[in-house]
């Protein structure tokens, strides 16, 4: 019996096998907290043949700010947080077969920042999508972050959130395979920051804890829950399921002495529970 116990215990410690990246369209999840429980193992571990680079994302962090520096603007901050918004969209991209800002599942950007950035509350935010391939052979990491950045510059609208005033921070995913390279550049202003990151289901009625940093210039108020059209989202009136943004209300004085100016900064999304 003694042998038996020991067998068991040890079986209790062995590692459960880790999930399978599934990046099927088909029956990919709509709300947002099934669909960053979804990403995280591509995120983890890509499919097969598929790899994210590090160091191509840091190329392009050095090429941007360059470019930034050229134009008397100040350097981009690299934002961690932000990456697997970026890399998810570059290994969708890769996966199955589509280029552009909206995927199969209908997210934008702001969309896929709202579910895979966790902390940031911002209020601007920019996208630059690339891709680079050689079928048959095999591309050299230099060529294509050259050929990537050049065609990015030689685009207006790309070029010009390069270049964006507004833009603090920003976050590169480079997915590749032996004969291609996909990149996904976010821009953002970060106006604050949630003290913890936000859970991914939340009662309409729950009341988050902790102050945001930053908003500077701003009273930080409350946290609101806003529903796609922007209005806030009452205690109790959002059914179980739904998305809503979390937001930060603050106020600053106005002109006149007895007048208030007001904002939501806009957070991470949610799926409210109950």
């Amino acid at each position: 019996m003694r042998r038996v116990i020991a067998s068991l215990a040890f079986l209790f410690l062995l590692p459960l096998p880790a999930l399978a990246c599934d990046l099927q369209i088909v029956g990919r999840p709509l709300a947002v907290a099934s669909y960053v429980e979804g990403a995280r193992p591509c995120l983890d571990r890509p499919p097969a043949g598929y790899a994210f680079d590090e160091t191509l994302e840091g190329r392009f962090l050095e090429l941007i700010n360059a470019e930034r520096k050229a134009a008397g603007l100040p350097a981009l901050k690299l934002r961690p947080e932000l990456r697997d918004a970026a890399r998810l969209h570059s290994l969708d991209m890769a996966v199955n077969g589509f280029f552009g800002h909206v995927g199969p599942d209908g997210r934008g950007h702001g969309e896929r920042i709202a579910a895979l950035d966790r902390t940031a509350l911002a209020d601007f935010s920019a996208e630059n999508v690339a891709t680079v391939s050689r079928p048959g052979a095999r591309i050299g990491a230099n060529f294509a972050v050259k050929r990537l950045h050049r065609n990015l510059m030689d685009s207006p609208s790309h070029r010009e959130n390069i270049l964006h005033p507004k833009a603090t921070h920003v976050a590169f995913g480079v997915a590749r395979t032996e004969s291609g390279v996909w990149v996904t550049q976010l821009f953002m202003r970060v106006s604050g920051t949630l003290p913890r990151a936000a859970p991914l289901r939340v009662s309409a009625a729950q009341a988050l804890e902790g102050r945001p940093a930053g908003l500077e210039g701003w009273r930080f108020v409350r946290y609101d829950m806003v529903a796609p059209s922007g209005e806030p989202v009452p205690a109790g009136g959002a059914r179980a399921g739904r998305d809503a943004r979390l937001a930060a209300y603050a106020t600053q004085p106005g002109d006149d002495p007895l007048s208030y100016y007001w904002m939501r900064f806009p957070g991470p999304a949610v799926t409210i529970t109950n």
